[in-house]
């Protein structure tokens, strides 16, 4: 199985995702985290994913450390 592009962020693509960007950003990283655990990934594109998830965690961190829970 071939790989997908990696999703940067997220978009809204049918009637369903349009609301995508007011979402909470806490929500929109993990939705993309899930998005890059749960997809079979080729062994070429997975060193590109494993870096951009390795950003993505970092923003995450991010995230919880501005007081977004508080």
């Amino acid at each position: 199985m071939r790989g997908r592009r990696l999703p940067l962020r997220l978009r809204s693509t049918d009637a369903n995702d349009t609301d995508a960007r007011l979402w909470h950003p806490w929500l929109r990283i993990n939705r993309v985290l899930r998005a890059m655990l749960h997809t079979h990934w080729s062994a070429e594109t997975w060193a590109e994913v494993r870096v951009e998830f390795k950003k993505a965690l970092a923003l995450k961190s991010q995230i919880r450390r501005a007081g977004w829970f508080n």
